[in-house]
This record gives C-alpha cells, structure tokens and sequence, in this order.
C-alpha cells in the first residue's frame, strides 16, 4: 500500500533497433545470478541467458530473459543449463512453457515436483516438446515456488506463415515483442506473502518511486508502417492494464487464439 508504480512506453519515429537477444527452436538456455538494476535499484536476481554467465557481455544481460522464438510445427529442443550460486535465493530450478499442450510431452511441462524434479546447480535439462498446431504469443518462467519473481521468465514466440491476420500488418519480428513485469527490490525468499511491486517494467526498464531517473523502453517505429506488437504479461501478482496514448489496438490474438 501507498506504493506508486510507474512505467512509461514511449514510441518514436526512427528505424528499428534490436533490443532482444533471440534462441529456438534449438539451444542452450543458462539460469545464471546476475547483479542487474532494471529501475535503478540494484540487486542480485536469477535471469535466464543465451550464454553461460562466464560471458561477461553487457549485451547478455537478460530482463526479461532470452526471447525464445519458432515455427508452427517445430520441435523445440532447449537444454536449460543451471549455473545459479546465490544462496538468498533458491538455487534450484525448473522452466514451464506456459500455453503449450505438451500432447505427448507432459515430462517437458515443467512444473517441479509434479512433472520432473528440479535441476540442481551444476546440472542440465533438455526439454523437447513439439508444437504442431500452435501459434502466438506465449512466455515461460521459472515453476519452482517464487522463483520467477527474481527474474526467471521471458517471452516465447511461435510464427505462423499461414496467419490469417498476415495481411494486416507490415512488421513482427523480435523488436515488436513487448513484456510487462512486476519487480521487487527484496529477493522473493525474503519478501511478504502478498509482496507490493516496487515498480513496473516494460521491455526490462521501469523505475520506482523516490528512485534515479534510469532509462525507460522505447519502441522504434517507422511512420506509414503498421506493427504487430506481442504484449506478454509475465506478472507474479497484479494485473496490468495497457493503452498507447493517441492510438488505438486492435487485438487479433490472445493466447495462441486468433
């Protein structure tokens, strides 16, 4: 109570910049502890990378984590490698693909202590799972109690080239992947029962009340052209609701359904 959330997005008319780091349908997905400050506060949280956290890259550093992206009709085949060493949080891990059938697959849901037993630090996991017949807008995130709420979530992407909205936008690739996150300044294990968010992030960046005035997203947009733009709510608690000021959105799908 009496905490004040604040995120802006701001959409300005140059040409397009990358700001996601992409793997899929194959590869390796590192859970490494990284010291990272999405609003200007500082802390350790548990992202997801597409690079081993003996990397040193700023590029690598992944809030919200690594897009994970395919086809319709893929086999996605994703070693999760767990490099995590920060005892205040946990250390073990499991990775749910939220959305996906999982028909024939159910080993590969994720979910810990239901489906699989969580992968100890030092150890992998591959999870390999196909999606036949769907498309959209999913995300995955850490399925072990609160883990998630340290960082371990990102957006995945499945394209479809027979969509049948195809025809009404000009763009959609990974730069017009857009994720909304709640972010603590207390490690999850530590925090209350029903936390309040310290602030709001749009794309990784957001910032909090009495805090820096660090960097907010910026979405870089053509004039004349029209996006496709995934929204993905990777939520541990509240609600969030969206607009872009003097646009208006038309929704074409929710949830893999168009």
């Amino acid at each position: 109570p009496g905490a004040r959330i604040l995120a802006t997005l701001t959409l300005a008319l140059h040409l397009l910049h990358g700001t996601h780091a992409a793997i899929g349908p194959t590869g390796n997905m590192y859970i490494v502890n990284e010291d990272v400050s999405p609003d200007g506060f500082a802390r350790s949280a548990v992202v997801a990378r597409s690079v081993p956290a003996t990397d040193p890259t700023p590029a690598t550093v992944s809030i919200p984590g690594v897009l994970v992206q395919g086809n319709k009709g893929d086999n996605f085949q994703l070693n999760v490698v767990n490099q995590l060493s920060d005892t205040t949080m946990l250390k073990t891990t499991s990775i749910h693909w939220h959305g996906f059938f999982q028909a024939g697959s159910s080993w590969a849901d994720g979910p810990a202590f239901v489906t699989q037993c969580p992968v100890a630090s030092g150890d992998s996991f591959l999870y390999n799972f196909n999606v036949p017949d769907q498309a959209g807008t999913f995300w995955y995130h850490s399925h072990l109690s609160t883990q998630y709420c340290d960082g371990l979530r990102g957006p995945f992407v499945v394209y479809d080239s027979s969509d049948p909205h195809l025809s009404l936008y000009d763009i959609d690739n990974a730069d017009t992947v857009i994720t909304l996150e709640d972010w603590y300044h207390i490690v999850a294990p530590q925090n209350a029962a029903i936390p309040t968010p310290d602030s709001t992030l749009i794309n990784g960046k957001g910032r909090y009340a009495g805090g820096p005035t660090s960097p907010l997203s910026v979405i870089n947009v053509e004039s004349n052209k029209r996006y496709r733009f995934r929204l993905v709510s990777m939520s541990c608690d509240p609600n969030f609701t969206f607009s872009i000021d003097g646009h208006s959105l038309l929704v074409i799908e929710a949830d893999a359904v168009n």
